[in-house]
């Protein structure tokens, strides 16, 4: 190698100290190849180790090293990648220190940039985490700084944004601080990704050009041709055509000049995309195709799964739609090889589109299931909440059009099953996971859970399941871990969210036994709210004797305006009364109230999803005058799975002994609600003696059990109930134990749900379910600590004596509205009680 920086960096390399260093380059200009400014800025960094770096380097290994490295660059750039591999081999071999390892650092990252390349994820990770370590450990943050970028973009592939942006922001920082704009750019770009990953492309965009102009004003060709690349493609996407044009002609000059395989190959994909936006069919075929021709020659396998994905988009445009289902399983097998979820997702969104155009629809909705099934098993192998939802929200159109083509299709059993993995997968996963213990700290109860769910999934997982790579979940657990380990991410157990997260089950693929879990004598009810249409309701309804049917219907503003009250403002919210609640019946599927309204004896179980789980049901008023909650024996659960779960378990549990004893704790802090109109005759309470005695029973089961207090909504654990001063029952509490069997919670918003997170209903109800319990009396919203809230309690409990819970309701209520005074009032003095369980 002959460069003007070379001897003056190895002089300052050998410095005695940091004068003596900094004296050595003062007058050095910044070197552009990786191998010397890589030296340079870690020269020129204060927190460096004291010199010298390596004491007794010869100057012929000081340039064969940089040559190595040289070598192994302009390798990659070229696509030579064998040549690349070979290079960085012989490169880890010319390290020679124990406590400054930058040869090793410099090693294992161009071996990581191989490996990625070649699309061996899990090797690419190991190295860039190894390389990471060694550089924290040596004081070298130049590398720490190059293994975090490349980290970021694998965790955009295959964990999520919330880890990728903490990497590309950690990398940020070391860029700023090591004043290197080069690298400042590609963080750039990498949180560019991020941003429009959010659907934010207007900032993705300045991000983009902003980066741009850093790699302009240091001459950095392929820096500038990257961002131009990104910059065009975003605003292609965003719908700017006529100004991606010049950005993508750009990028494609300056990748021919430099000759990067990865960056022509993306580049020719965006510009046939600027013709097929016209319908320049040909055209973009071409250039579709000359793509595909770089990505096979240089041995790419996520470009050549890009470039076949074009090649199919381009019969669809035609509307060729045989010829384009062939190809997108092309696209589809693919990208399955690299296991990239989001080409999976696209390649069959567009397959399903093709064959519902020639007519399949019954094929069209088993390729709309099966992306549900894919992004699954992405959220399933997450173990943080945040990065389950991310998923959920990222690909929430897949969800939607799921359940149009199944509807279309009229499959009850597809139904089932996406509108089950939009319910959620926690609850089912905590049930199954079996956690029964009554003594130890409850951190050692959740690290359990960690432990084994790894087993779960692969119980779980279908021995040929498409689309799954083996070592999926490892990747997963690695870029976690290395967040962990680095400080870019709080340990799993830092939040409920995370700890339920561990448990989160891939679906099952088969919605039949779902669906015939429940009781065939009850009506069955599943609603939902289009994950992207939110006036439009999903629903599936089974009456007794009858085949399951499948709709949808849309919502009037009077319905919308409503449930955003049931789940909003307190104030609001308890000065509704029943006809308030009138438009929420059109939530119900045409025909139900009036098949409810016709049966002798109606039994309903109602499986509310997301922002529907607010719904007080009792109070919801009918045609013939009365509420649901006088007229129908109905249960609301969490999820179809839950239900199976809970029928499963009721059946093996052993029959209860006989006995009207019931445990009762009542918090001093309640001013009403005593209780003291119990029918000992029905039931005979054994008051506890104390808080701590009320919580250890909630904890080691029972047969029932009755809790009164004060409850809140609170964030981070969702909810918490006072049981005395200073002494509290949250969530976490009820993680690993064995609850009574029949639990009544008469506290505000026991039952209530966070609707900010879209994903099973968290709360201390639904975890009772979990633990042991098979029947929860619990409260959607606020229950008034009044006199009529107090008898209607009493009235309910007593009938829980000798009736289920379903049951023990209607007549509760039934005997409580009466009274025409109490139908006037606010309807939060009851209604908010609901069953929870199965009927």
């Amino acid at each position: 190698m002959d460069h003007v920086a070379l001897l003056p960096l190895y002089r300052a390399w050998l410095a005695p100290d940091a004068a003596a260093r900094a004296a050595a380059i003062a007058d050095l200009a910044v070197p552009g190849p990786i191998a010397l400014r890589s030296r340079y800025r870690h020269l020129r960094d204060p927190q460096a180790p004291a010199g010298p770096l390596q004491e007794g380097l010869s100057l012929a290994e000081w340039r064969t090293v940089l040559e190595l490295e040289t070598e192994g660059d302009r390798a990659l750039r070229e696509g030579d990648l064998d040549a690349a591999r070979d290079t960085f081999i012989r490169l880890a071999g010319h390290e020679t220190t124990a406590d400054h390892r930058v040869v090793r650092v410099h090693a294992l990252i161009g071996e990581g940039d191989v490996a990625r390349a070649f699309d061996k994820v899990d090797e690419a990770i190991t190295a860039y985490e190894t390389a990471l370590t060694i550089a924290t450990s040596d004081r070298y943050r130049f590398g720490q700084l190059r293994a975090l970028v490349p980290l970021g973009y694998l965790s955009l592939a295959y964990s999520s944004a919330v880890t990728a942006g903490a990497q590309f922001r950690r990398a940020e920082a070391l860029a700023v601080e090591l004043a290197d704009p080069l690298y400042r750019g590609n963080v750039g770009l990498g949180l560019a990704e991020c941003l429009e990953r959010s659907g934010n492309l207007d900032e993705a965009v300045e991000l983009t050009t902003a980066a741009y102009q850093a790699f302009d004003e240091v001459g950095s060709t392929i820096g500038r041709a990257n961002a131009a690349h990104r910059t065009g493609a975003l605003l292609h996407r965003a719908r700017r055509r006529s100004e991606a044009v010049p950005w993508l002609r750009k990028a494609h000059a300056w990748f021919v000049e430099v000759g990067d395989p990865v960056g022509l190959t993306n580049v020719l994909s965006g510009i046939g995309d600027l013709h097929l936006d016209v319908q320049e069919f040909d055209t973009a075929e071409q250039w579709y195709e000359k793509g595909l021709r770089q990505a096979e020659r240089a041995k790419l396998p996520r470009a050549r799964a890009h470039a076949l994905q074009d090649v199919a988009r381009v019969a669809r445009g035609r509307h060729r739609w045989a010829d384009a289902v062939v190809k997108f399983d092309r696209a589809l097998a693919a990208y399955r090889d690299i296991d990239d979820i989001g080409g999976i997702w696209h390649a069959l969104d567009k397959k399903a589109e093709a064959q519902a155009e020639l007519g399949r629809l019954d094929a069209a909705a088993r390729t709309r299931l099966e992306a549900v099934h894919s992004i699954e098993a992405f959220r399933a192998g997450h173990r943080d909440e945040r990065s389950q939802r991310e998923y959920r929200e990222r690909f929430r159109l897949a969800y939607s059009r799921a359940l149009a083509a199944v509807t279309a299709a009229g499959d009850a059993t597809a139904f089932a099953v996406v509108a089950d993995c939009l319910a959620g997968r926690r609850l089912a996963g905590l049930i199954e996971a079996g956690t029964r213990t009554t003594s130890g700290p409850e951190l050692e109860i959740l690290q359990n859970l960690l432990a084994h769910a790894d087993q779960r999934l692969a119980r779980h997982r279908p021995e040929q399941a498409p689309g799954h790579t083996g070592n999926r979940e490892e990747r997963i657990r690695l870029l976690g871990a290395f967040g962990i380990r680095h400080g870019l991410a709080e340990p799993a157990e830092a939040s409920l969210d995370d700890q339920l997260a561990a448990v989160y089950l891939p679906p099952g693929r088969d919605g039949a036994p779902l669906l015939a879990a429940v009781s065939p004598r009850a009506h069955l009810v599943q609603l939902l709210v289009d994950p992207v249409e939110a006036h439009r309701v999903h629903w599936l309804w089974r009456a007794p004797g009858a085949e399951p049917r499948v709709g949808c219907l849309d919502l009037d503003d009077a319905a919308r305006d409503v449930l955003t009250t049931l789940g909003g403002d307190r104030a609001t919210r308890v000065q509704l009364h029943v006809a308030d609640l009138a438009p929420v019946v059109s939530v119900l599927p045409p025909g139900l109230v009036d098949a409810l309204l016709a049966d002798a004896d109606p039994e309903l179980l109602i499986v509310p999803i997301g922002e529907l789980w607010m719904i007080p049901w009792s109070a919801l008023p009918l045609p013939n005058g009365a509420v649901l909650g006088e007229l129908v024996r109905y249960a609301v659960c969490p999820s179809l799975t839950v239900q199976r779960l809970l029928v499963a378990r009721a059946a093996s549990a052993p029959t209860p002994a006989d006995g009207n004893a019931v445990d009762v704790w009542r918090s001093p802090l309640v001013s009403g609600e005593h209780l003291t109109r119990l029918d000992a005759s029905r039931l005979t309470p054994r008051w506890l003696a104390s808080a701590s005695a009320a919580r250890q029973r909630l904890r080691d089961g029972g047969r029932m059990m009755v809790v009164v207090g004060h409850g809140r909504r609170a964030p981070g654990m969702g909810h918490y109930l006072e049981l005395d001063e200073a002494r509290w029952l949250v969530p976490a509490d009820l993680l690993g134990a064995s609850t009574p069997r029949r639990l009544a919670l008469l506290v505000c918003e026991a039952g209530s749900i966070d609707e900010g997170r879209p994903s099973d209903p968290i709360c201390l109800a639904t975890l009772a379910l979990a633990a042991r319990s098979d029947e929860v009396l619990a409260t959607v919203g606020e229950l008034g600590d009044s006199h009529p809230a107090a008898r209607y309690a009493e009235s309910v409990l007593a009938n829980m004596a000798e009736f289920p819970l379903p049951e023990a309701l209607r007549r509760a209520t039934r005997w409580l509205l009466s009274h025409p005074e109490v139908r006037t009032e606010p309807i939060f003095h009851w209604a908010p009680l609901i069953p929870v369980g199965t009927v």
